[in-house]
């Protein structure tokens, strides 16, 4: 599943080409490491949170 994706969930899918692309094709990657990292980039993102590794209190 897509992880920006919002409003429905999207399937991801392997191009010809190698790329990886969601169902509604907004979203793409050229490989499954870039997707795989930004899958840990998400993941580590909290809105609105004060981030004491990268702000002062």
């Amino acid at each position: 599943m897509c992880p920006f994706c919002k409003d429905k969930p999207c399937k991801i899918l392997e191009r010809p080409d190698g790329h990886l692309a969601c169902e509604c094709g907004r979203h793409s990657w050229p490989n499954a490491a870039v997707y795989a990292e930004s899958l840990r980039l998400a993941d580590l993102t909290v809105v609105k949170n004060v981030h004491n590794w990268t702000q002062s209190f």
